[in-house]
């Protein structure tokens, strides 16, 4: 009877290092699949956008010579003045601040780029091609005073590894 007792334990023993080790080699996969993500989306960024901070000074006299189309301005020329007060800065560096999980199963990752400006990005959709995820960025987006926009002329270069600071944490 011992030893069926103690064959038992032996077998529960062994079953569950077995399980924990799947479960833990499963978790090890999951925290490579975030960091390529990462990567991924950082070369993304990098490669598609830039930042943006308007010139309130210049902006505000476009204003008033605009004056809700009654001033001295045409609508035409008052948004062709109103992206010519626009400053760009190329991005030079990406934080990744977390990972969460939304009711629809979706994956939002959180970012600041520069130091200046926070964004997310909810990733629920793969290309059947590459089975990578399809990243979505709003142009214009932001709190202000810096803004996201699309480059005019998109590139292939890969963002250095020490300008990507990457989150090893845990999904919230």
């Amino acid at each position: 009877m011992k030893k069926r007792l103690l064959l038992g334990v032996l077998v529960i023993i062994i079953l569950g290092g077995i399980g924990g080790k799947m479960y833990m080699d499963k978790r090890e996969g999951d925290r490579q699949e975030l960091l390529e993500i990462q990567k991924d989306l950082a070369n993304y960024v990098y490669n598609n956008y830039r930042l943006y901070v308007n010139n309130r000074e210049k902006e505000e006299e476009i204003f008033r010579k605009y004056d809700r189309g009654q001033g001295e301005m045409t609508t035409e020329e008052y948004l062709k003045a109103l992206l010519e007060v626009r400053e760009y800065e190329e991005i030079t560096k990406i934080e990744f601040t977390g990972y969460s999980i939304d009711p629809m199963n979706s994956l939002i990752i959180y970012f600041t780029v520069n130091d200046v400006y926070q964004e997310e990005v909810w990733l629920d959709t793969r290309s059947a091609e590459t089975d990578k995820f399809i990243y979505t960025i709003t142009n214009s987006t932001g709190e202000g005073p810096y803004y996201i926009t699309e480059k005019e002329a998109k590139t292939q270069l890969i963002l250095p590894d020490d300008q990507i600071i990457y989150y090893r944490g845990g999904i919230d």
